[in-house]
């Protein structure tokens, strides 16, 4: 009997992006039934559609960091798969690592064992280290993507990437400092030089401190929750030719804000996540006519409606935000955690997220989990300590 007729190739890239990111392993299925198949399904061009076509990317599972330091740090959903370990490309052992944030396809951590920064991709189990030569005065660490204004984030896990931190310095006035590094040479690369801190009155911002949770990233700036009701905002990305790098910008005016996350609004500018007691308030960071900025409240959600709640006495937690998939991550006081859609209003609930203690944050890991990713599983993990 003849062999079957190979479909024209523009016929199976048709086909091929209807298969749903929502079953990643159809995607590796796939790529295994032939070599047209898999050419087809690693193409640059033919992900850049897919993505078009599927929009956000995927919440392929969750990074916390336990009081039982022998749970791990990672919670893969339920679809999702990790490299198998092999003699030449080992299990990575992140037992003594404190999670500092996730972004663009990697995890940032802190390796207190061998006192090195090491940023992970899930997909393929590939890492890299970088000792630490960052100076204490940094406190709160980010991991980004240093593709240029092309890159669109959602497949750029092999990429070059780096890491920005920034802290307080106390003096006579507290200064916030930053600071921008390569996490291939380990090198400074910050826009201005260092010496170029925002100063604060005390009188004004008191003992200035930053949240330990995740920074957002919003139109080429990160922005962290700070004290006395403010965001810290560092322009990583964007701030050439600007003569400072750090500002403050102040929270809303809210008698009751409750605890916030900074996140990317609807219209892709800045956004804010408030909670207090049940209401999940949303806002937006508009300017007006004459330039002058401000926070609307957008929505005002009620999770008495969507959430079990065991007392009214016992308030809820807002645990994050995941950048890209539009949800928020609502803790409840028996440490259930819940993912809230903030489009379609849809829960569900997190699978063992068990030993995460009460002020702990949890963080999404969104990417797209495609053929041409996990191919680079199959390489030896690049390793390299700087």
């Amino acid at each position: 009997m003849a062999p079957p007729r190979e479909l024209i190739p523009d016929s199976l890239a048709e086909i091929l992006l209807r298969l749903p990111p929502s079953d990643p392993a159809s995607l590796v299925r796939a790529s295994a039934v032939c070599k047209p198949w898999l050419r087809t399904l690693t193409d640059p061009d033919f992900l850049r559609r897919y993505r078009a076509l599927h929009g956000a990317p995927l919440v392929l599972g969750f990074f916390r960091n336990p009081m039982n330091r022998d749970l791990p740090r990672f919670v893969p959903d339920a679809a999702f798969r990790q490299p198998r370990a092999t003699a030449a490309a080992p299990a990575a052992d992140h037992s003594k690592c404190h999670v500092l944030d996730c972004r663009h396809g990697r995890a940032l951590l802190y390796d207190y064992g061998s006192g090195e920064f090491v940023a992970w991709d899930p997909i393929t189990g590939r890492e890299s280290r970088m000792l630490d030569r960052v100076p204490d005065v940094y406190t709160n660490h980010a991991v980004l993507c240093s593709a240029d204004a092309g890159c669109d984030h959602s497949g750029c896990g092999g990429g070059p990437f780096l890491m920005a931190c920034v802290g307080v310095f106390r003096v006579a006035f507290d200064q916030v400092e930053a600071g921008l590094f390569s996490f291939e040479t380990g090198a400074r690369r910050d826009l201005l030089p260092p010496n170029d801190p925002l100063y604060l009155n005390p009188l004004e911002y008191g003992r200035y401190s930053l949240d330990e949770q995740p920074a957002a990233l919003v139109g080429g700036a990160l922005y962290f929750v700070g004290s006395s009701g403010t965001l810290l905002r560092y322009d990583v990305l964007c701030g050439r030719g600007r003569s400072q790098l750090l500002s403050l910008i102040q929270l809303p005016k809210k008698k009751h804000l409750g605890s916030v996350v900074a996140m990317e609004a609807e219209d892709g500018g800045l956004g804010l996540a408030s909670m207090y007691r049940y209401s999940l308030h949303l806002w937006s960071r508009e300017t007006g006519a004459e330039g002058d900025a401000s926070w609307v409240e957008r929505r005002v959600i009620d999770l008495k409606k969507l959430l079990p709640v065991s007392s009214p006495k016992s308030p809820l937690r807002l645990s994050g935000f995941a950048q890209g998939a539009d949800f928020v991550l609502v803790s409840t006081d028996d440490d259930a955690v819940f993912t809230i859609d903030l489009k379609s209003l849809q829960v569900s609930k997190v699978r063992e997220m068990d030993g995460v203690r009460r002020d702990g944050h949890i963080i999404p890991y969104v990417s797209f989990y495609t053929p041409a990713a996990f191919a680079r599983g199959a390489l030896p993990p690049a390793v390299g300590t700087q």
